[in-house]
This record gives C-alpha cells, sequence and structure tokens, in this order.
C-alpha cells in the first residue's frame, strides 16, 4: 500500500520547469556548477543543451506582457539584448515542486540581495542601481520559471518533445 501512495504522490506533486544558465555563466565556467546544485537538491535534468537565442525565441520567452507591462520597454530590451548575446544552456528539470525549488536554489531576482548559499548570492552580486547606470540588464546568472503555467509555456518554446526525456532512475 505505501508504494501506491508514494506513486500517487509522486505523481501528484512532480513538475518540470525551465532553468537558462545565462550568457555571463556559460562565459565564466560556472554553468555545470550551478547544474549540479539542481542535482543535489534531488531534481532530475530531463533536457539539456547549448543554445544561441535568436531575437524571436528572446521575445516569446520575455513578452512583452510579462517585461515590459511590469518593469518598462527599456528593461526588456536590455534583457532581449542579454539573453542572445551568447549561448546559453537550457535545461528541463523535474522533481517534487520543481518550481518552488528552483527558485529558493536560485535566490532573489536582484543578486545584492540574494543570500549566500543561494546561486545567485554565490555566483553574482551586482545591483539594480549599478545595472541601471552602467545600461546594462541585471547579469543574474540564472533564468527560473516563476510559476508552473510560466515553466510549461517556457519548456514549449526552448524544446522539443523529442528533446525531453522522461526516464525514471535506474
Amino acid at each position: 500500500m505505501k508504494a501506491k501512495q508514494m506513486s500517487e504522490a509522486l505523481t501528484k506533486h512532480t513538475e518540470r520547469t525551465l532553468i537558462l544558465i545565462k550568457p555571463d555563466a556559460v562565459v565564466r565556467g560556472v554553468a555545470m556548477e550551478v547544474l549540479a546544485r539542481f542535482e543535489r537538491a534531488g531534481l532530475r535534468i530531463i533536457g539539456l543543451k547549448l543554445v544561441v537565442a535568436s531575437r524571436e525565441l528572446a521575445e516569446r520567452h520575455y513578452t512583452y506582457e510579462d517585461i515590459a507591462v511590469r518593469h518598462g520597454e527599456k528593461v526588456r530590451e536590455l534583457l532581449l539584448e542579454y539573453i542572445t548575446e551568447g549561448a546559453v544552456i537550457a535545461a528541463v528539470v523535474q522533481g517534487v515542486s520543481a518550481v518552488s525549488v528552483v527558485r529558493k536554489l536560485a535566490g532573489d531576482t536582484e543578486p545584492r540581495k540574494a543570500l549566500p548559499g543561494t546561486i545567485r548570492g554565490d555566483y553574482a552580486h551586482v545591483s539594480y542601481g549599478f545595472c541601471d547606470d552602467a545600461g546594462l540588464a541585471v547579469r543574474n546568472i540564472i533564468h527560473a520559471s516563476a510559476v508552473l503555467e510560466d515553466a510549461e509555456r517556457e519548456i514549449n518554446l526552448w524544446f522539443t518533445d523529442s528533446e525531453i526525456h522522461d526516464t525514471p532512475p535506474s
């Protein structure tokens, strides 16, 4: 009975989410360290690829309605430039409450406020003020889907079904 109950609980609570290791992390050579943190937390990587995002893909990812409406067109434009300036590592991870687990591990969006032990707290330190003055998007290492609905939409932007390999652990 316990095995069946466990299986049902896993089915109910397992989620998939998108992680993008941004160009600054790829250039610095910390991308695999970042990905390893998700595996150590118990999440499984079920899709992984190195991508140079086109402007079109970036615009579909950072939508006008999401970014420009909430933060302004300038912020969106800076994000579009940032995500297309070099290679990103796109990953789909899966596990219990994956969206919130990834967000917790990533840390605050503004690296200056991210706690030590989080990815942004350990690998980035810039503030919104610095980036505004420098005319840059916030270099914060990683994108993590905000909510499950965003995760589903974003996974479908970055991956085809054949690129996701949901094999049970052995």
